[in-house]
């Protein structure tokens, strides 16, 4: 069976929009509370190749080893055992198992389809993303393969950012109305056994930027001049719930996840830890001799 990921006409009517009306809620899912949290993360420097893997759980950090990956990879997602790395320009890609912080690579691919704007993985799933078109391509990441299971034409456009913690995946909006009155549009589901589910939408949230996720939370940073601003909300059962402050900081160019922790990091080596679990935030402290010039940090969930 051809794995590529065609764009093409969805495939079942349960294909949804991101800002559809809400269906009912769906339970928690079972995959999510049989499997152990991956608490491994990987580096990757697109230019050059070179990567490398550590844990973190609790916000304590242990670099396990180094490697090399083919260049030029545009995005990497991870779920619970698992890390796919896919090129939007050309689509190549592999997929591997991702545990205890080693990176074993199971199969590569040379037909992804190519302009995927966003990908993400939940604890069992991975979601492509066409941000200009409104298609998208959902499949398990599991045992270190990926296997498509839906293909969709009819996703709102215009998302521009989207994370997903074990079970729930969630896209906002960059921006809408005035540079006085920032908003942002919100949208979240299920993103299990391969296939995303329309859960709700809220409009005329407030300007909430990237988002990022772990197990079960999410963490919105949104540039305000020189520092970002943190919103929290949780993220299960296939909603996001209400955003609250929870304070700011400087500018960081990558943040990357793990089940329960955050790596915040800035191109010069300049690292943070925090702890992010059961929807509350925690700083840990700076990380010290961190490699310069990583353009990829993803974690599993």
């Amino acid at each position: 069976m051809k794995k590529s990921l065609v764009a093409a006409v969805a495939t079942s009517a349960l294909a949804v929009l991101l800002a559809a009306p809400a269906t009912p809620a769906t339970a928690a899912s079972q995959y999510c509370n049989d499997t152990t949290p991956n608490t491994s993360i990987l580096f990757y420097n697109k230019d050059t190749g070179a990567a490398g893997t550590a844990t973190l759980s609790a916000g304590s950090y242990h670099y396990t080893g180094a490697l090399t990956l083919p260049t030029h990879y545009t995005h990497a997602a991870a779920s619970r055992d698992s890390l796919l790395l896919y090129n939007a320009d050309t689509g190549a890609g592999e997929t591997g198992t991702f545990t205890t912080g080693r990176y074993t690579r199971v199969e590569s691919f040379t037909d992804f389809s190519t302009k995927w704007s966003l990908v993400e993985a939940s604890g069992d799933s991975v979601l492509f993303y066409n941000s200009g078109t409104g298609r998208g391509v959902t499949g398990t990441l599991k045992n270190g393969r990926y296997q498509e299971v839906r293909q969709y034409d009819n996703f709102s456009t215009g998302w521009a950012f989207i994370a997903a913690s074990c079970d729930t995946a969630v896209a906002t909006t960059a921006r809408r109305g005035s540079v006085e009155f920032p908003e942002s549009n919100l949208g979240f589901g299920t993103l299990t056994g391969g296939v995303y589910t329309n859960v709700g939408n809220r409009d005329r949230e407030v300007f909430l930027g990237t988002l990022v996720a772990t197990k079960d939370s999410v963490l919105a940073l949104s540039r305000n001049g020189s520092e970002l601003r943190y919103r929290l909300a949780s993220a299960t059962n296939g909603k996001a719930g209400e955003f609250r402050e929870t304070g700011t900081s400087g500018v960081w160019d990558v943040v990357g996840r793990t089940a329960d922790s955050l790596f915040f990091y800035k191109n010069d080596g300049t690292s943070w830890i925090s702890k992010l679990s059961g929807g509350d935030y925690a700083n840990v402290g700076p990380l010290k001799d961190v490699s310069s010039g990583w353009s990829i940090i993803e974690g599993g969930v």
